[in-house]
């Protein structure tokens, strides 16, 4: 009756079906590499355009994802992080029980821009710590983010290694201010070539972005201390906003 069943749909329909049963069942398990477009040419003696076909399928819904450099692989298990209260990535990974890791890409002083000046409340020209990073959980890239903070309120910022240390816990530490809350603005977007290749995935996977401003305490009133921007892989996280009426 399978088999008959198996006749009536479309012969990428039928290769979609078999390798979603495997990843259901654990034969092709999180992370594992899908057979190449050859192999399942072969073993199912269809064209490269059904292949592609029954893969772009498995992509839509959510079974696999397209590695830059590699094989598709079987989409990993994803862990569900709150939006609803702040916390830094280093916090996130290890309550998953991950191991964080970071990249530096670019570290530095410059003068702010006017959209950094407005949004962080400074005088014109005003001198800023600017900071790119790559966020890794069990050495797999999960962000790329963005920070800029008031060089007056974090004066010798620049001399931090944020290679081994979050940047909250600098900031709680090493400049005594309570972290209070964030404003976030999120949006779905397609990873550019850069981004591509920073965080190891194909050209054009969706990412959740988001742009933020962080307050915090210091000398005893709450202002904005952080200005960032965040390109989040869904593959490892999905991010769950809480709402009450």
């Amino acid at each position: 009756m399978q088999e008959q069943a198996d006749q009536k749909l479309p012969k990428y329909a039928v290769i979609e079906q078999e390798l979603i049963a495997a990843i259901r069942s654990g034969t092709l398990a999180p992370g594992a590499e899908l057979p190449s477009e050859s192999e399942l040419i072969r073993l199912y003696q269809v064209s490269r355009v059904t292949v592609r076909r029954a893969i772009d399928e498995l992509y839509h819904q959510g079974y696999i994802e397209k590695m830059q450099g590699k094989r598709t692989c079987v989409k990993q298990i994803t862990r569900q992080q709150e939006l609803a209260s702040v916390s830094s990535y280093t916090e996130e990974i290890l309550r998953h029980g991950m191991t964080p890791s970071r990249d530096v890409l670019a570290a530095g002083l410059r003068i702010c821009t006017k959209e950094e000046a407005e949004k962080l409340r400074l005088p014109k020209a005003d001198p800023v710590f600017h900071m790119e990073r790559i966020y890794y959980a069990d050495g797999h890239p999960l962000c790329h983010t963005a920070a800029t903070l008031p060089y007056r309120l974090f004066p010798d910022i620049d001399t931090c290694d944020f290679k081994e240390n979050s940047l909250y816990k600098i900031l709680e530490s090493r400049y005594h201010v309570k972290i209070t809350a964030t404003s976030l603005k999120l949006k779905a977007v397609s990873a550019h070539d850069t981004l591509a290749g920073y965080l190891q995935i194909a050209r054009d996977t969706p990412l959740l972005h988001s742009l933020g401003l962080t307050y915090g305490i210091c000398n005893g009133s709450e202002i904005p201390i952080e200005l960032f921007t965040n390109y989040y892989l869904t593959s490892q996280f999905e991010y769950v906003l809480t709402q009450t009426r």
